[in-house]
């Protein structure tokens, strides 16, 4: 009868492979309750003048999103409806999220609020940012008390 040796360190490595896997595998928005948990997805650029934020927001129109910022905090907002279907269909098989959804983006705080545009194509919502213009050339004196 052949011997292993038990390795507990090498027993948790393998647990916590497995458990990256299983997260990795999961979707971001799983949610327990049906039409909740929708979440959009969110990329944001910045070069040296402009920021941008891009949302993924498939199967909507713009008239369904909201957009806010205050306090340096981008906030995308709206609501997913969930499908109708005639009487008799059966789901099969729903792996789309719906529902309410909100994200809140914190922004650097080099933004200019006022510049703030947004447009959506084909459920794709992008906003563009100028970031404002820094200036160091005045020296500030600072007393110490």
């Amino acid at each position: 009868m052949p011997h292993f040796k038990f390795d507990p360190m090498k027993e948790l490595e393998y647990l916590s492979q497995r458990m990256r896997r299983i997260a990795d595998d999961f979707p971001e928005t799983f949610s327990f309750e049906f039409g909740k948990g929708f979440e959009p997805r969110v990329d944001v650029y910045a070069d040296k003048d402009t920021l941008r934020v891009l949302a993924e927001l498939p199967g909507l129109r713009k008239d369904a999103v909201s957009l806010s910022f205050a306090d340096g905090i981008l906030t995308i907002s709206g609501n997913k409806p969930v499908p109708e279907h005639a009487e008799g269909v059966a789901v099969l098989r729903a792996e789309r999220s719906f529902g309410d959804f909100i994200r809140e983006i914190e922004l650097p705080k080099d933004v200019d609020p006022s510049s703030i545009a947004a447009t959506m194509n084909d459920g794709l919502l992008t906003i563009t940012l100028k970031k404002k213009a820094v200036s160091h050339d005045s020296e500030i004196k600072i007393n110490i008390s």
